[in-house]
């Protein structure tokens, strides 16, 4: 164990000493605590700053995130390779799983750089998520309070650094709800249930709360981080078209929406430039997704608040943000049947970049290992030695549907946001195939 744990330290280190930090598009609005960034991760970066001089404190945290990501792969692959009495070659293997998934990232990649070694939230969000996966598959299957409390930590901690990290409520709730089937009585599994749903109850007040807290700090306001509609909006206004100003009564919304249409009308940034299919659907929508949020409406929308009067940073912001609820809640019902088909299109876009990357052949490939992992889900239910290998696998597959299902209704499905579940997915496919063909020898279930 210890040999894997310092061949895997050495391994992300290496990505940190060789290729350093990497920037990207929202690294400067974490560095800048600006009010639509939740509070942890510009946190980590003003901590890391305060310390060490500003030359070098970005590569002092991205050896800090590679370190974190280290922890959490040593932590996840060594929990498994205990709780399932697997061998030692098998434990390597799910190393490398880990291992490629960081190669991909960094050479394979559009980004062409390893998540641990980006200036952004999926810097510690990403191990964060290794982490929340391994304790709530141990929680479910050991019933272990120790576990339960330390999910509902670091779920805390991942949804005051991302608020997409809210999927793992979901997935929480329901590996607790369909899991525990069978294992506890009826008393016992409401209990239960009740218990964890109100954990999660806290751990939602918590976030609020340390947001609130630190905007005070901040802005002298005690309010939640903004701009949470604009990533509503973008779709709305994809979908939309000219003539439905018509059903907006606000009037600077109004006149907001058909400048704003104009704009994309301009840039082919809608619907109706995209191609057929789903593919050609959901690369148009993809491509043109930042065009619309950042280039247009960021500056377009909080420009229209400071015409109004607006000059508080957090005001300007609540007030875009005001103008965008009044347009989606205007124009959503209208272009459901639009909302469905961008829906579906990232639906089927985010299991493909769970598993793969998107491409003919690689689209064909993600469906038949979705098909082969769900039948060994079901196989293993069958065999009573295999319940806690079809609980975990059930847990970490649920995973990649809920994060795919809840994503594509609020952005899209790009591998950034699909990568979280990558290696935890081969992970659990290999191990229900050991597993399985093993079984008879009698050599893994000692349990």
């Amino acid at each position: 164990m210890l040999i894997r744990c310092i061949v895997c330290i050495a391994f992300y280190a290496s990505f940190c000493f060789i290729f350093g930090p990497t920037l990207g598009a929202d690294s400067k609005g974490y560095i800048n605590m600006i009010a639509a960034r939740e509070p942890v991760y510009p946190l980590i970066l003003a901590f890391f700053r305060l310390i060490f001089p500003e030359g070098i404190y970005l590569n002092v945290v991205v050896l800090f995130q590679n370190m974190l990501q280290a922890f959490a792969v040593c932590f996840c692959v060594e929990f498994f390779r205990k709780r399932f009495n697997l061998n030692e070659w098998l434990a390597v293997l799910m190393y490398l799983i880990h291992y490629g998934v960081a190669v991909m990232c960094q050479f394979i990649s559009e980004r062409e750089a390893v998540y641990s070694n980006m200036i952004m939230t999926e810097g510690i969000t990403m191990s964060l998520w290794i982490i929340f996966i391994t304790l709530l598959v141990k929680a479910v299957l050991d019933d272990s309070k120790k576990a339960y409390i330390l999910v509902m930590i670091v779920l805390t901690v991942m949804m005051a650094a991302r608020k997409q990290m809210a999927v793992g409520y979901i997935v929480t709730m329901a590996a607790v709800i369909l899991c525990r089937i069978g294992r506890d009585n009826l008393k016992r599994y409401f209990i239960r249930a009740f218990l964890v749903a109100a954990g999660l109850g806290v751990s939602v007040m918590l976030v609020f709360g340390i947001m609130g807290i630190y905007n005070f700090a901040l802005r002298g306001k005690f309010a939640k981080n903004t701009r949470d509609m604009n990533l509503v909006l973008t779709t709305t206004l994809y979908v939309a078209d000219k003539e439905d100003s018509a059903l907006i009564d606000d009037v600077v919304a109004k006149e907001l929406f058909s400048e704003t249409m104009s704009i994309l009308d301009k840039n082919g940034s809608n619907i109706k430039y995209a191609g057929n299919g789903w593919e050609s659907l959901a690369e148009h929508y993809e491509y043109h997704y930042d065009l619309i949020t950042i280039d247009t409406t960021k500056e377009l929308f909080e420009e229209y608040a400071r015409n109004e009067g607006y000059s508080d940073e957090m005001e300007i912001q609540a007030e875009a943000d005001r103008l965008s609820g009044v347009i989606v809640k205007s124009l959503i019902t209208d272009n459901l049947s639009k909302y469905i088909r961008i829906y579906f299109s990232s639906v089927l876009t985010g299991l493909v970049n769970t598993v793969a990357h998107k491409s003919t052949l690689l689209n064909i490939y993600a469906f038949i290992v979705y098909v082969i992992a769900i039948v060994l889900i079901i196989l293993c239910y069958f065999i009573k030695s295999l319940r806690d290998t079809a609980d975990a696998a059930l847990v970490v597959t649920g995973a990649v549907f809920v994060n795919v299902g809840v994503t594509a209704a609020l952005i899209f499905c790009q591998s950034r946001y699909m990568i979280y579940n990558m290696a935890l997915f081969y992970m659990v496919l290999l191990l229900m195939c050991v597993k399985l063909i093993l079984r008879k020898k009698n050599v893994y279930d000692k349990r």
